[in-house]
């Protein structure tokens, strides 16, 4: 019986170890696990904040980076430690030390507040800031009335935030920040940025005096970065911070009140997929005021996008267009402007694209009042955006519009003298006195007698139906904005209240009157006819590509638009005409080592320079090659360039550049290569 008892005992014992032994077990895991994970879940607060990705990169068509991304160091206010607004003399303290801070290291700080204090201790509103001055007054913000006068306006910043027992210039920039701080949205899930691209000196102070400083941090964030600003800055175009309306049509997608957003080119264009994917990070603030974080998701950096650039092709194209105008502004003034487009004539894709005057992205922030100010207007995309008068450009397209409707052969001969008599009240003149000319020579020698006769044979309706054919008067197609520009019309003519003359048939024979087209158009006409009648829509972009290169998002494909079935011996006697342009006449490309196709325009155009309209000659040329297996396309506009021969140097630099990188291995890419 004792054995039994001592048997029970043993076991209550045992059975009395593990209950405390579990119990324990049990405290253990509630301290170490369940607690820890539960302790979010018991804080005060839970916040949201987005996190920003990297911004994608461009590339040209063989890889070289145009524009990427570089570490910056940014001072910002975090609103989860900084002071409440039930602490004003705490935030007015800690504004001011910083402040002092960066104007001790002549540092700058973001400074908006259009309210400034003279030399002589006056108020008064900064110039040029109507659109600051209208916030500052606006229900938004003071809610004072529009003609408030910037006394009434300080004042009430002095009130608002308490500033009473600050010196004038210390409570003007305090409440320059306060400013900021309100118009961006400073809250839990927006931090404010106090400085943006701080020294690592500066950064490190602001660091170490974090204790005297709560709520103010460093953050290393993404700057866009170009490799070289002057790199065709017309066509990659800007990025800058979100506006207040850009705002309002992307805060569901995502954005926040301090993001950067593409405002122009391609980085507008491809927005959605260069801006990336933002990342979600929580926020947890405890009962003791201890702060915690963790990634949800983790942000991912926007797409590559591929252009079909060729950097080095772009440079030769930019280099030779500013080059040419310089020369000419030396004995004409009012030269100042001009574009280059460059396409692959089997697929349209745009190999370069010059706009002059040009500008720097690397700098645009720093120059922007400038080049908006800038009578030149170096911001306008002439290449894309800029309607001319083609001149002796167009008449290859009026040859065969002759050649294929049969109002001309290549035995038709119309003899010139210099003057063209068929109507007794308008004789139109030639260039020169050219004598019997045929097809072939007539675009040889750019004859304009020929071409009237040709023209009214014709009738402008059956004209412009070539025109149309050949893509004139219309979009390309490319990504970005450009110009429809206009074939001249009786219906057009119309519109205007004006009428319609035989006169005007004539002049359009010769690319003048009221046809007005783009740069990019001419090249991409000038490709169609190195196509014999294929045309192509044209295209920036070859690809867009994840960040790691592993997916393909978007590959571009050759896109035939229209294809005109002209008669190859018609064809035959239009690049015969063009191609002794090419090779034996005052369009000097010798330095291309291919034969070239081409063909010259002069127009006239008049300016108004010093109170005087002065009579200025724009010259054009479009060319392509090599003249028996066509690969490459070029159109030049330089406007007051006196004559189209005078442009030559310019498509002859980038032809040369062109096939000197084909040769050397360094031209545009095979097919089925990584980038492609």
């Amino acid at each position: 019986m004792r054995r039994a008892f001592s048997r029970r005992r043993s076991t209550a014992i045992l059975i009395l170890i593990c209950l405390v032994f579990g119990a324990y077990l049990a405290r253990l895991y509630y301290l170490q696990v369940a607690k820890a994970q539960g302790g979010r879940q018991m804080s005060v607060s839970r916040t949201v904040v987005s996190v920003e990705p990297l911004r994608g990169e461009i590339r040209d068509r063989n890889g070289n980076l145009l524009a990427t991304n570089r570490q910056v160091n940014n001072v910002v206010f975090d609103y989860t430690a900084f002071p409440s607004g039930k602490e004003p003399q705490k935030r007015n303290e800690i504004i001011l030390s910083l402040i002092r801070l960066f104007s001790s290291a002549n540092a700058e700080w973001k400074d908006k507040l259009p309210i400034r204090i003279t030399k002589s201790g006056a108020l008064k509103f900064v110039k040029d800031q109507e659109g600051e001055i209208t916030y500052l007054k606006s229900k938004a913000f003071l809610h004072m009335n529009p003609y408030a006068s910037v006394q009434n306006c300080f004042d009430a910043l002095v009130e608002r935030y308490e500033l009473q027992d600050y010196d004038p210039a210390d409570a003007r920039n305090i409440a320059s920040v306060y400013y900021s701080m309100h118009k961006e949205g400073f809250n839990a899930g927006t931090k404010y940025v106090f400085a943006t691209d701080v020294s690592t000196a500066l950064m490190t102070v602001v660091k170490e005096k974090s204790d005297l400083l709560p709520g103010v941090d460093v953050r290393v964030d993404a700057e866009r970065e170009y490799v070289d600003g002057t790199i065709a800055p017309h066509i990659l175009g800007v990025v800058g911070p979100i506006s207040a309306e850009e705002y309002e049509a992307k805060k569901d997608a995502g954005y926040g009140k301090n993001d950067v957003i593409g405002k122009n080119g391609i980085e507008a264009v491809y927005e959605a997929n260069l801006r990336g994917t933002p990342g979600e990070k929580v926020i947890f603030t405890d009962a003791d005021g201890s702060i915690s974080e963790t990634y949800t998701v983790m942000p991912t950096q926007g797409d590559t996008v591929v252009l079909t650039i060729d950097k080095d092709l772009q440079i030769a194209a930019q280099d030779a267009l500013a080059a040419l105008v310089r020369e000419q502004q030396l004995s004409r003034a009012y030269v100042t402007a001009g574009a280059v487009v460059v396409m692959d004539t089997r697929s349209n894709e745009i190999l370069a694209a010059a706009s002059y005057p040009t500008f720097d992205l690397s700098t645009y922030n720093e120059d922007a009042a400038q080049l908006l100010q800038n009578k030149a207007n170096p911001l306008w995309n002439r290449a894309l955006r800029s309607t001319y008068t083609p001149g002796s450009t167009i008449k290859p397209a009026v040859a065969m519009a002759g050649l294929e409707e049969g109002v001309i052969d290549k035995d038709t001969q119309v003899y010139c003298n210099g003057v063209y008599r068929h109507y007794e009240d308008y004789q139109p003149g030639c260039t020169g006195f050219h004598g019997g000319q045929d097809v072939v020579h007539a675009l040889y020698n750019s004859c304009n007698i020929y071409f009237y006769e040709t023209a009214r044979l014709l009738g402008i309706e059956k004209l412009n139906s070539y025109f149309t054919m050949f893509g004139l008067g219309e979009k390309t197609g490319v990504e970005l904005t450009e110009a429809e520009g206009n074939v001249d019309s009786y219906n057009y003519r119309v519109s205007k209240g004006d009428m319609w003359t035989p006169g005007l048939t004539l002049q359009a024979g010769i690319g003048h009157g009221d046809n007005m087209f783009t740069p990019v158009q001419l090249c991409s006409y000038v490709s169609t006819v190195a196509n014999r009648g294929v045309r192509y829509k044209a295209h920036f972009v070859k690809s867009v590509m994840s960040a790691d290169f592993v997916q393909t998002r978007y590959q571009s494909e050759t896109q035939v638009l229209s294809q005109a079935n002209f008669s190859d011996d018609n064809w035959d006697l239009v690049w015969e005409g063009m191609h002794l342009v090419g090779t034996k006449s005052y369009a000097d490309f010798s330095a291309v080592p291919v034969d070239v196709a081409a063909k010259t325009g002069t127009t006239t155009v008049y300016k108004r320079i010093d109170g005087w309209n002065v009579e200025t000659f724009n010259g054009l040329i479009m060319a392509f090659a090599p003249y028996d297996d066509p690969e490459v396309c070029v159109a030049v506009i330089v406007e007051g360039a006196g004559s189209g021969g005078s442009t030559a140097p310019v498509a002859s630099a980038v032809l040369a550049q062109y096939f000197s990188e084909k040769n050397s291995g360094q031209s545009t890419q095979d097919e089925d290569t990584l980038l492609q």
